[in-house]
């Protein structure tokens, strides 16, 4: 059960009474009830106020919440960052935290630079190193049995209606899941002697189709390819002169030996499917190969948005998910995960915040 080779299943994924699930739909409706716990939109966490290793506060550009946007810590107060892959190390350069060349570009900023700690107590730490992503390709098939279901156009302005009343009536039936339908892996064995797992996921539809052949567009459905645990390629996100955060490397077949397994994948799969009567194949179609397709893939599309390790454990935080020669900071998200999971990193990220949590609350000292 624990060996994701040659095995499938349906696609699973967070619903909650016909709705999507995850933090928003749990953690937030036991939290938001709590006499100690503020929400507040459209505040912009700006920068960590600190004194060499330990945060006095936070500074944000909402001056009601304290003396010029700063948040003041109690004595015991700790700081924990859960601003993603992305906005979390764009916190941490304009606080001084990271390598000398974003922090640099913190300092010759207008609004960021003079709110940096002095040079003598920057951090130099590998903030926005080790990123990682799956990379994911498209294959668009035709088969008679299948339903597109409209590409899923139609479903929110103008839903099919026996579903919208199936949905209404008790939350159930298409309208109460999401797309993909089945998902399988493989592990494959690279050149560099490393195993790699590929996660196959099937829908109905499709994002986009370039054929030379005819085809009805009401019978298309989807196989995304993803190179997922083992993949070597990393990548560098950081932010850019104007404190834009963004890929600096992107993280998708850094090591090209990834490459050549998710094309190794994609060979095999169309491979055992091309005896299923009735099936056809036309993304991509007869005028390319397959390594062309890859190789021409456009890198924007490649993206799954998993991006993990911008923060890994082990280099810029602890096994507590505190950051590296600080007293009272803590981050929790994607950005601390060196390694993408299995599959969907969804369900990881929310059991790794759990654990985290634990940690934190553990420590001595604490509000």
């Amino acid at each position: 059960p624990d060996d994701k080779e040659h095995v499938y299943g349906y696609s699973s994924f967070d619903f909650i009474g016909g709705k999507r699930g995850g933090p928003v739909a749990t953690y937030f409706q036991s939290a938001k009830v709590r006499p100690n716990f503020t929400f507040r939109q459209y505040s912009y966490v700006q920068n960590l106020v600190r004194n060499g290793s330990q945060i006095l506060g936070v500074q944000t550009n909402d001056t009601s919440l304290g003396p010029n946007g700063v948040i003041p810590l109690n004595p015991n107060g700790r700081v924990v960052l859960s601003a993603g892959s992305f906005g979390t190390p764009r916190v941490l350069f304009r606080s001084g935290i990271g390598p000398t060349d974003m922090i640099t570009l913190a300092q010759n900023d207008a609004t960021a630079g003079p709110r940096l700690p002095p040079q003598s107590q920057w951090i130099n730490l590998p903030v926005g190193y080790n990123v990682s992503d799956n990379p994911s390709i498209n294959l668009v098939f035709t088969h008679p049995s299948i339903d597109a279901y409209e590409n899923w156009a139609q479903v929110w302005s103008n839903p099919r209606p026996a579903d919208a009343s199936q949905y209404l009536a008790n939350f159930s039936g298409v309208l109460a899941a999401s797309s993909p339908r089945l998902n399988f892996w493989r592990a494959l064995s690279g050149t560099d002697g490393k195993t790699r797992w590929v996660q196959g996921t099937v829908r109905p539809g499709a994002a986009s189709v370039t054929t030379a052949y005819p085809y009805n567009a009401s019978q298309i459905f989807t196989i995304t390819l993803y190179l997922s645990t083992g993949i070597t390629s990393r990548g560098r996100v950081g932010v850019d002169a104007a404190m834009t955060a963004r890929p600096l490397v992107n993280p998708w077949f850094s090591d090209p030996v990834d490459k050549v397994v998710l094309i190794q994948a994609i060979n095999d799969l169309i491979l055992n499917v091309k005896n299923i009567p009735g099936l056809s194949l036309i993304t991509p179609d007869n005028t390319t190969t397959v390594t062309d397709y890859v190789n021409d893939y456009d890198p924007a599309s490649l993206c799954s948005n998993h991006w993990v390790g911008s923060a890994s454990i082990g280099s810029v935080v602890d096994e507590n998910a505190k950051v590296l020669n600080t007293d009272n900071l803590f981050i929790v998200d994607a950005s601390i995960i060196p390694q993408l999971p299995m599959g969907n990193p969804h369900g990881m990220l929310m059991s790794m915040a759990e654990q985290a949590v634990a940690k934190i609350m553990a420590l001595a000292g604490g509000p």
